[in-house]
């Protein structure tokens, strides 16, 4: 006989599940904007824009997604699911920023560094999968995530040691590219982008270390959420500076 074990879940998991679900929901709406304006315009960088921005928050999806799941079904994401929906995409993001910071400030590394990052990216492939679904005892939790609840994961092994990696590559470079924005003071709309930019790299670190490394409360779980939350929004308006934006900083 076939019975449905119903989970239940505690108001700091559930808090985690509905601030990561609108954390995925606002990245989204931005990477769609910048999809509809790659549509119209046909710009590669655009592409390159919108899988960096939805990809980014991959290591949320589970959480957001699977917080919505269990409200229409009171049931978990099966760990396999769960671990290939909040991984997967991170190499795509990596990569595909990569497209848009090598060009502009490195360009004779441009293929070195995308040919260095799909090798690690496909070295970290073969793990998952592997200690997923092929090893002894797959899935090799001890080596992937260990589920804290129904909804939130603590990475190990080679898992969190790529996810660390991507942040501190995409934290750097990331720097690297709104400070070269920042010198350009004869032109202002892209000093205004660098400070954007800036702000989102650096609340984009604090708000993954703090949520990924960190105990966390109910107040310093909206506090790193909200940051994610931000980054994402000033992502969008430092590389993409609507029309509102610059009105309001009078830069037109």
């Amino acid at each position: 006989m076939n019975i449905m074990l119903f989970v239940e879940l505690d108001d700091l998991t559930q808090l985690s599940g509905f601030l990561g679900f609108l954390a995925v929901t606002i990245t989204w709406l931005y990477g769609g904007i910048v999809l509809y304006k790659y549509i119209k315009t046909k710009e590669k960088v655009l592409l390159y824009l919108f899988l960096a921005i939805i990809f980014t928050m991959s290591p949320w999806y589970p959480s957001g997604f699977g917080y919505v799941y269990w409200l229409i079904t009171r049931e978990e994401i099966a760990y396999p699911v769960y671990v290939l929906l909040g991984t997967l995409g991170v190499p795509i993001a990596l990569i595909s920023w990569l497209q848009i910071y090598m060009p502009a400030l490195h360009p004779k590394y441009k293929d070195f560094m995308t040919i260095i990052t799909m090798c690690i990216s496909v070295a970290f492939y073969l793990y998952l999968s592997y200690f997923l679904f092929f090893a002894s005892g797959a899935p090799v939790e001890g080596l992937i995530g260990i589920k804290e609840s129904a909804i939130d994961i603590d990475y190990r092994g080679l898992a969190l040691g790529f996810l660390a990696f991507s942040l501190l590559v995409s934290t750097i470079t990331g720097n690297d590219f709104a400070i070269a924005s920042l010198k350009e003071k004869e032109n202002p709309v892209l000093v205004w982008k660098g400070r954007f930019l800036i702000l989102s790299f650096n609340l984009f670190a604090i708000g993954g270390i703090g949520d990924g490394f960190l105990p966390l409360t109910p107040f310093t779980l909206v506090i790193f959420r909200t940051f994610m939350m931000l980054s994402s929004t000033f992502y969008y308006i430092g590389f993409i500076l609507p029309g509102r934006v610059k009105k309001l900083l009078k830069l037109e």
